[in-house]
């Protein structure tokens, strides 16, 4: 009930950090632990070496940094584990893989007309215009491309249909659900995922932990149980036995290849069990056999899988090869919206990429 200056002060946020060090950052209980033998030790050791205690909780910190930077808990952990089973390595402890049976999205997938749907969408940051009328309908098992320069506002675009704060106007329906101003949390719930341009993966924890927490909103953890095997839907099974992560499910992320990691990304959104995928560049950085691995892998999610697939890409070769339809934008507005052989030959796109300049449209 008392706010003093000391409760500020580079001590005390100096022992904010060492708690957390020392009992294991990325823990509950941890964090608890350092705080209690940080502060029983200051009791003490302030008493009895009034001198030379701040030293002494120094010298252990940096000792902590040095030798056990995940600090006690996950070190306890690990011996704890040993010891419950004996014999056990880290190879034993691989999940095995499972097909989940459900579909959450099964409805969503069938429920409707389209899969999304666009009215005159805009966003602009004050006087900058990035996106103007955007109006156009994806249905249900369609691979869609959008291209178009840098600049052009394709990941905008993106960025309004995962969610609802981003686009200054404009309607968006994704199965038939008004987007309306919901986070993005509540528009996976209507059947949609999206893969960045640069993937996020969680550095520190193995490929099998990162699916698990993927699906968590699916499927909750327990506190005091841990599931044998590691159930996932059949699309995201497919993208792990065809690139290999199904043999590297003990790696920790950050081990991973740039080609890797990308495929982990893409795994983890299709572990969601999403009908709409949004995916941003997924090919930047990989080599061209990548490149058609995940060609082959995208085109058979929306075959055999029905997914409705929003592509933002450069590649014209790689965007001819795997898409239904294609859709040009340039300077925030749709120029050119057809078939794959309408669009990749069309003069048209030839101007925008080279840097031409586009006479204004026709009302």
């Amino acid at each position: 009930m008392v706010v003093a200056p000391e409760y500020a002060g580079f001590v005390f946020g100096t022992e904010l950090v060492i708690w957390v060090a020392l009992g294991g950052r990325g823990t509950l209980i941890g964090p608890i632990i350092g705080t209690l033998i940080i502060d029983t030790s200051t009791a003490y050791l302030s008493g009895n070496l009034p001198f030379y205690w701040k030293i002494i909780v120094g010298l252990a910190f940096v000792i902590v940094i040095v030798a056990i930077p995940k600090g006690l808990m996950p070190l306890i952990g690990v011996l704890f584990r040993r010891q419950a089973r004996p014999g056990e390595d880290a190879a034993t402890q691989v999940p095995a893989l499972a097909e989940v049976d459900a579909t959450p999205f099964a409805g969503l997938q069938s429920a409707g007309r389209h899969a999304v749907q666009l009215r005159d969408v805009r966003r602009h940051y004050g006087s900058l215009t990035v996106l103007e009328g955007i109006t156009f309908t994806v249905k249900r098992g369609e691979l869609l491309s959008l291209v178009g320069p840098n600049g052009a506002g394709k990941t905008t675009l993106m960025r309004c249909l995962s969610d609802g704060y981003e686009r200054s106007g404009g309607e968006i329906h994704i199965n038939d659900h008004d987007v309306g101003r919901l986070p993005p949390h509540r528009i996976v719930g209507f059947g949609i995922g999206r893969k960045f341009q640069t993937a996020n993966t969680f550095d520190t924890l193995t490929v099998a932990e990162s699916l698990r927490i993927a699906r968590t909103r699916l499927v909750r953890p327990a506190f005091f149980a841990r599931e044998g095997a590691l159930a996932l839907p059949k699309a995201a099974l497919q993208v792990i036995g065809a690139t290999g992560l199904d043999h590297a499910l003990a790696t920790q992320a950050q081990h991973l290849s740039h080609g890797m990691k990308q495929a982990l990304e893409l795994a983890m959104v299709l572990s969601l069990e999403p009908s709409i995928l949004l995916l941003d560049e997924p090919t930047a950085g990989l080599t061209k056999t990548e490149r058609m691995l995940i060609g082959s892998i995208l085109t058979d999610l929306v075959r055999h899988h029905g997914l409705c697939i929003l592509l933002v890409e450069h590649d014209l070769d790689f965007v001819r090869e795997i898409s239904s339809r294609v859709i040009v934008l340039h300077q925030g507005r749709i120029v050119l919206d057809g078939t794959v052989s309408e669009v990749v030959e069309s003069e048209l796109v030839r101007t925008i990429y080279s840097g031409g300049i586009l006479a204004p449209a026709q009302p």
